[in-house]
C-alpha cells in the first residue's frame, strides 16, 4: 500500500497550462504564442500546443487576428462559481475577532437588505458594558454607521431611490433628518472612507463603520465597532478608523474586490 505521506509528483503539463492562464490574466492586452512562450519560459511550439488545448475548452479565446490569445469565458465561470459559494459571515469571522481584540469593542457585520441593514454576524468585545444587539436585527440606513457607510458608496440613483422610500425619523437629538444635510454628510463619509454614528441612532451609543465591496466593486455590506459614548469619544473613533477601514478592505479582498 502506498504511504500516505509520500511526496506528490506534480504534473508539469498542468503547471505549464496554469502558468499560461496566469500570464494571460496578468496583462491588459492579448498575447501572441511567441509572447506567451517568452513570458512563461517555454518554447513557442509548447506554448502554442497549450494555448490550442485551452481554447478547445474556452479557457482561452483567439482574437480576431487569429494570432493572439486572451483569457476565455470559462475562467469567469469558474470564478463566479467560487464567489457564489462564499459565506460572508464565515469569511469575515477571523477579521472581526482580530478587530474586536485590538479595539476592545463589539464588532458587527451587516448587509444591505431593502431599505435597511440586516445584522448577520457579531463578535462581542471584552468590556462589561457594551451595546446590546442580536443577529437578524434590522436597523435604518440613514442614522447608523454601517448604514451610512453603505449609502455613501451606492450609485447615486440607487441611493436616491432608497432615501425616497425612507422617512428620516428623529431617533435622538443628533439624528440627521434633513435630506440635504444627509447628502452633505455622505459626501464626507465618501471622502474619509468611514462613517460615524455620533449618538444618532441610540442614546449613549457611538459606532464607526466602513463599507465592504464585492467582486463587482459594488458595496453590499459594512463592518463596525460600537460601544458606549463615554468610552468611544469622537477622538477615539478617529484613532480606530484606520483599523476598521483596513478590516473592511481585507474582507472586501476576500470577496474578490480589487481596489482601483
Amino acid at each position: 500500500m502506498p504511504q500516505a505521506n509520500r511526496e506528490v509528483t506534480l504534473t508539469q503539463a498542468v503547471l505549464k497550462a496554469l502558468d499560461i492562464l496566469e500570464c494571460l490574466a496578468s496583462v491588459e492586452r492579448p498575447l501572441s504564442a511567441q509572447e506567451v512562450a517568452q513570458h512563461c519560459s517555454l518554447s513557442r511550439p509548447t506554448a502554442y500546443r497549450h494555448l490550442v488545448t485551452l481554447a478547445t475548452r474556452d479557457y482561452v479565446t483567439t482574437c480576431d487576428d487569429g494570432r493572439s490569445y486572451q483569457v476565455g469565458p470559462k475562467v469567469l465561470e469558474l470564478g463566479k462559481s467560487f464567489l457564489d459559494r462564499l459565506d460572508l459571515p464565515e469569511l469575515a469571522r477571523a477579521s472581526m475577532r482580530e478587530l474586536s481584540r485590538t479595539s476592545q469593542e463589539t464588532v458587527h457585520l451587516a448587509v444591505l437588505d431593502g431599505t435597511e441593514i440586516l445584522y448577520v454576524a457579531k463578535v462581542d468585545g471584552p468590556q462589561s458594558v457594551r451595546m446590546y444587539s442580536a443577529i437578524g436585527t434590522r436597523n435604518p440606513l440613514y442614522c447608523t454607521a454601517m448604514g451610512k457607510a453603505i449609502l455613501a458608496f451606492l450609485p447615486p440613483e440607487k441611493r436616491t431611490a432608497l432615501l425616497d422610500q425612507t422617512t428620516l425619523a428623529r431617533r435622538t437629538a443628533n439624528t440627521i433628518t434633513d435630506k440635504t444635510a444627509l447628502d452633505q454628510h455622505l459626501e464626507l463619509v465618501r471622502s474619509q472612507g468611514f462613517a460615524i454614528d455620533d449618538v444618532e441612532f441610540e442614546e449613549g451609543i457611538r459606532c464607526l463603520g466602513a463599507p465592504i465591496f464585492n467582486h463587482t466593486g459594488r458595496v453590499t455590506a459594512a463592518i463596525s465597532i460600537s460601544g458606549p459614548a463615554y468610552r468611544l469619544s469622537n477622538s477615539r473613533l478617529q484613532e480606530l478608523s484606520g483599523q476598521v477601514v483596513e478590516t473592511s478592505e481585507a474582507i472586501s479582498n476576500k470577496l474578490g474586490h480589487l481596489p482601483a
